[in-house]
């Protein structure tokens, strides 16, 4: 066996990087990220194995940089997501090649009060071994629903509605914090990006933002611009839950992607989350594919 040491990864890396995901079976980009976005990728934590006889990469990882939410209660742990991984190898060397990764970009974090949570989104089963080999379980996993777009019946109007303002984003992350456990949580970092690309709509009850919905539109070449739309977010403040705010949120959407003439529209959630599955059921949603597992490992130390 070639001897094989593990680094950090650089900007020049891309073009071997390209190759090894193109030429192995056991590669992985979350959201289907493509090659414009490889050079992001490496800002992240990252880590790749390079063979030392041919000095090309034979492995990788990346996870999401470190940016805790400071929206997030004190106690919560940071977040640290996958984001891409290729390995070369096949079975248990595979494993142990993506574990000794997976150590390396542990020890690259910086100490941290609240511990980490490390998570990863994936049905491929390579990988779903190679996370159980570094210590990761199984919690949840994430369904997808679609709706054919047609028109909604009137619904009650608890909150007034009205468009997302960029200085309503701190306040909406501490919205989304009391919705969501630390693994689903998005703060000013994610909302800025939905604010930027996506249909942004805000609740208020007595002047109070108490949730939140967001559709992003996607185009498909067709005369009427718009094949499809996804509802990418939807929250509610447990505080204002049980009102019909979350219905009167999504009916918006879907009302407006109604007028804009799209196919469908699709959502996803939490298996767990059965109060926002019957949600989705009486609006005529159903559930498309497979569940998508999702795994985490806890860590209180950076080094293992």
């Amino acid at each position: 066996m070639n001897p094989s040491s593990i680094r950090p990864g650089r900007l020049e890396d891309l073009p071997e990087l390209r190759r090894l995901h193109s030429s192995t079976l056991r590669c992985y980009y979350y959201d289907d990220l493509g090659d414009e976005e490889e050079p992001e990728l490496l800002k992240g934590v990252n880590a790749v194995l390079v063979d030392q006889k041919t000095m090309r990469p034979k492995g990788f990882v990346t996870f999401t940089g470190v940016q805790r939410s400071a929206a997030l209660p004190e106690s919560a742990p940071t977040r640290i997501s996958l984001r891409a991984a290729a390995i070369s190898s096949a079975g248990s060397a595979a494993r142990l090649q993506f574990r000794a990764l997976f150590e390396s970009v542990r020890e690259q974090l910086p100490p941290q009060p609240q511990g980490y949570l490390f998570c990863a989104l994936t049905d491929q089963g390579w990988l779903r071994a190679s996370l159980q080999e570094s210590g990761f379980e199984l919690c949840d996993a994430v369904r997808l629903f679609e709706r054919k777009s047609r028109a909604v019946e009137h619904v009650t109007q608890p909150a007034t509605l009205r468009p997302a303002l960029p200085s309503d984003l701190p306040q909406l992350a501490k919205v989304d914090a009391a919705a969501f456990e630390p693994l689903w949580h998005m703060g000013v970092t994610e909302l800025q990006k939905l604010y930027r690309a996506c249909r942004f709509e805000v609740a208020e009850l007595a002047q109070e933002m108490v949730g939140y919905a967001v559709l992003r539109l996607d185009s498909d070449g067709s005369p009427q611009g718009f094949g499809s739309a996804q509802v990418v977010r939807l929250a509610v403040d447990p505080r204002a839950q049980g009102r019909g705010i979350g219905r009167q949120l999504l009916v918006a959407c879907l009302c407006y992607a109604h007028q804009l003439k799209t196919g469908r529209v699709f959502l996803n959630t939490q298996e767990s989350n059965t109060l926002s599955q019957n949600l989705y059921a009486s609006l005529q949603f159903q559930k498309r594919g497979r569940p998508v597992p999702v795994l985490v490992k806890m860590a209180t130390q950076c080094s293992v």
